[in-house]
Order: structure tokens, then sequence, then C-alpha cells
């Protein structure tokens, strides 16, 4: 009996940390919508306010709706602010040329600085990134 009880224990417990680990592994593909805008603009609304998030949503939109290849630039047009897709939300402007203006920049994921890019292959590369939030 005390053995049969053992391994019962252990199969919850190894069932337990199965599902823990895909939980922690899971990456910020689900956490973003993204619309298109005027001018080849897009927006990226993210679950929550971070980077990543924007960065994972820019990526996969500019891929799989733009096509745009693998090192093809995405750059931030305007920081997180209000959404002309959905109001009342807070998204993140990108586009596949650079802004007229802001300081050109790739050596950071900061959505605030205008003009900041990464390809489309780093941008997509983030989604398999956790981000404290969840």
């Amino acid at each position: 009996m005390f053995i049969r009880s053992k391994l019962r224990f252990s199969a919850v417990l190894f069932a337990g940390s199965v599902i823990a680990s895909s939980q922690v592994n899971a990456g910020n593909e689900s956490r973003y919508e993204a619309f298109g805008l005027d001018s080849g603009l897009f927006e990226v609304i993210a679950e929550f306010t971070e980077d990543a998030i924007y960065w994972c949503g820019a990526g996969i939109f500019a891929q799989s709706r733009l096509s745009g290849s693998a090192t093809q630039r995405v750059y931030v047009w305007q920081g997180p602010s209000g959404s002309a897709a959905k109001p009342g939300q807070v998204a993140v402007t990108f586009g596949l040329t650079p802004p007229p203006s802001g300081k050109v920049s790739s050596l950071t994921t900061d959505v605030d600085i205008i003009g900041n890019s990464l390809s489309v292959a780093q941008a997509k590369q983030i989604c398999d990134v956790r981000t404290a939030s969840g």
C-alpha cells in the first residue's frame, strides 16, 4: 500500500511539474493584437505594456501580413500611446521604413525610442522570451 501511494504521489508530482514547465516556457505570441494603419504603418496592442510583446507582435505582423523578409527592419514610429484601431487601448506604431524624425537605433528593444529598429527575425525571436508579467 505504501509503495502504491508513493508511486501515485510521484506520478502526480511529475504531471504537475510538466504542466508548470509548459506554462513557464510559453511565449508572447498570443499576448498582442496587430492592426494595419494608413501609409503602410501598423500598430501593436500588448496584453501587458512590455517591450517584448510589442516587438513580438510587430515581427509576426510584418512577416505574415506585410511579407517582410527575415532581414527586413521594423521601426518604431510612435511609442506607447492611444490606439487608433481600438480607442482606450495603448499601442505602439511600427513601420517598415525609418520614421522621418527620430534617432535610428538597434542597440535596444526600447519601444519609447522613435526610430528604434529590429529585423523581423530578431523581433520574432523575442516571442520566445517569457516576460515578467506572466
